[in-house]
C-alpha cells in the first residue's frame, strides 16, 4: 500500500507543536525547570512525541534536511520509552536547550516548503512565555 504523503504534514505539525509547547512551558518556569519533577516528565513526554513523529516521517522528507539527526532523535525516544530508568537528565536538558530550537526551525522550514497553508497557521500562533 503506498504511503499517504499528507501524513508528513501531520508529523511535521506535531514536531513544531511539541517544540513550541516545551518552549512555552520552560519560558514560563525559567532556568530551574529541570528541578520540577512534573515539568520534567511533561517535557519528556513532548520529546517522545517528537521522536515518534520523526520516526513516522517519510524518508523523502527526512532526506531534505540531512543536518537534522533523525536517527538520534528516534534513538532518544526509544531510550526514553524503553530505558527510562537510565536517562541522563543533563542530556535531556541539553537536548531541550541546544537542539530543540534548531529542530523546530527545520521542521517549520519543511512545512513552509511542502505545506505553506499549514505553516502560515503557525505564524499566527507564535508561543508566548
Amino acid at each position: 500500500m503506498p504511503r499517504d504523503p499528507r501524513r508528513d504534514s501531520l508529523y511535521l505539525t506535531d514536531i513544531v507543536s511539541a517544540c513550541r509547547t516545551i518552549r512555552r512551558w520552560i519560558g514560563s518556569y525559567g532556568v530551574g525547570w529541570s528541578d520540577d519533577e512534573i515539568l520534567q516528565n511533561a517535557v519528556l513526554r513532548q520529546l517522545m512525541v517528537i521522536g515518534e513523529a520523526s520516526a513516522c516521517l517519510s524518508e523523502d522528507v527526512r532526506a531534505t534536511v540531512p543536518e537534522v539527526p533523525w536517527r538520534e532523535i528516534r534513538g532518544f525516544r526509544n531510550q526514553a520509552v524503553h530505558a527510562y530508568f537510565s536517562l541522563d537528565w543533563t542530556i535531556v536538558q541539553e537536548v531541550v536547550d541546544v537542539n530543540l530550537p534548531d529542530l523546530e526551525r527545520h521542521a517549520l522550514i519543511m512545512l513552509m516548503a511542502r505545506y505553506p497553508d499549514i505553516a502560515r497557521e503557525f505564524e499566527s500562533r507564535e508561543p508566548r512565555p
